[in-house]
């Protein structure tokens, strides 16, 4: 039986996002390539050796602009003057290829944060007006040039609203996975509150038994000596003052419940449960091997993980076959809780990840022990449980 911890939410979304970008900026170079370099051979007079090397840094600078997001704009923006080294002839309209500035541009919105903006329009628009001083004595009309410019910037206030877009949407996550994270602390404190007011009525229960026993000893033990009857009082007094300090302690965890004792379920009130549910429709076998004693508050945490467990099958996977085994080791209790794969479309279903696995795992961490839950390979679900037959030092 193995216990592995969930994976936290904010890696699974930063290695999603990471995986995401290198696919789309891996197409994105290899159009850039097909497109840009038979365009700079052709119409640029650009061999097609070079051609091919410098969009091929350009589309490499795309890849590599999520590590490396100023050495990507930088390497793209050398590769593009270096296009220019080459003469082109007087026919192309514009100082650069479309592509090229499209490509540029974007890279260069994307990168820029909403802080550097200006210094992301600044590094766009210098090399811009550069290659256009140099085209328009090579013969290119103006207005040509003002249109480039103007592609350019457009694809680039894209880019800018494309990377504030994606900022947004990873805040927001942050600020949901901050909110779950409050929920589920407050939800580890309702339990530890339930699991207190329990563990309050049973230690009560003994204490009162001891009370009561130690005060009736002088009356129910024949010719019972002086000092025995001594020590059996300073006993009684000791329970009345521990019982009364402990629901002075814990009295303030029931609210405005009375502070009268509630019976608490234990470990032979499983099959009463499992009887319960079945008379309700579930279909539920069960397996009890379990020889040595259990203690109480074990007894109390393994039904109600057993109960939580069984709920959870019922609500979530309803019409499926529920296995629930205990069995003992001499040293712990273990439960084992599976529903089989539901009839039910996948569309409506859930994972059964929800408040009553943390309720669990907060019962079983108490006691010292363990809790795993996740779905089988079949499609079902598995609860497994170690508890300790007693309890441990430091629990």
């Amino acid at each position: 039986m193995t216990f592995l911890p969930p994976r936290p939410a904010s890696l699974e979304r930063g290695s999603r996002a990471r995986r995401l970008w290198y696919l789309g900026a891996s197409i994105a170079a290899v159009a850039l390539v097909a497109v840009s370099a038979p365009l700079e051979a052709v119409f640029y007079d650009v061999p097609v050796v070079f051609a091919l090397l410098l969009t091929a840094v350009q589309g490499a600078a795309l890849v590599a602009a999520w590590r490396f997001p100023a050495a990507a704009v930088g390497a793209f923006t050398v590769a593009s003057f270096a296009l220019r080294v080459f003469p082109a002839p007087a026919g192309p309209p514009w100082p650069w290829a479309v592509t090229g500035i499209i490509a540029l541009a974007l890279l260069v919105g994307i990168v820029t944060t909403a802080r550097g903006a200006w210094g992301g329009a600044a590094a766009l628009l210098v090399p811009g007006l550069l290659v256009s001083a140099l085209a328009l004595p090579r013969g290119d009309a103006l207005a040509d040039v003002i249109v480039a410019l103007s592609i350019g910037a457009a694809a680039w206030v894209v880019g800018l609203l494309l990377a504030e877009r994606v900022r947004i949407a990873g805040q927001l996550a942050r600020e949901r996975e901050t909110s779950a994270e409050e929920h589920e602390r407050r939800l580890v404190a309702e339990e530890r509150q339930r699991i207190a007011r329990e563990l309050h009525d049973v230690v009560a229960h003994g204490l009162s038994l001891i009370q009561v026993q130690a005060t009736s000893a002088r009356y129910r033990l024949a010719a019972l000596p002086d000092e025995a009857a001594a020590e059996f009082d300073d006993i009684a007094r000791s329970a009345r003052t521990s019982l009364a300090e402990m629901r002075q302690l814990l009295g303030a965890l029931r609210g405005d419940e009375p502070a009268a004792l509630v019976p608490q379920p234990g470990i032979d009130d499983i099959p009463a449960l499992v009887a319960e549910a079945r008379r309700a429709g579930a279909a539920i076998r069960l397996e009890r091997e379990v020889t040595e004693p259990v203690s109480t508050a074990t007894g109390i945490a393994a039904y109600r993980i057993v109960q939580e467990a069984i709920s959870n099958a019922v609500r979530h996977a309803p019409g499926t076959g529920v296995e629930a085994r205990l069995w003992s080791d001499g040293t712990d209790l273990r439960l084992e809780i599976t529903n089989s794969s539901p009839p039910a479309p996948a569309g409506t279903r859930t994972n059964g990840a929800g408040h009553g696995l943390i309720g669990m795992r907060e019962r079983a961490a108490i006691l010292g022990g363990r809790l795993e839950a996740r779905p089988t390979p079949s499609g079902g679900f598995r609860v497994a449980a170690l508890l300790p037959l007693a309890p441990r030092e430091g629990s």
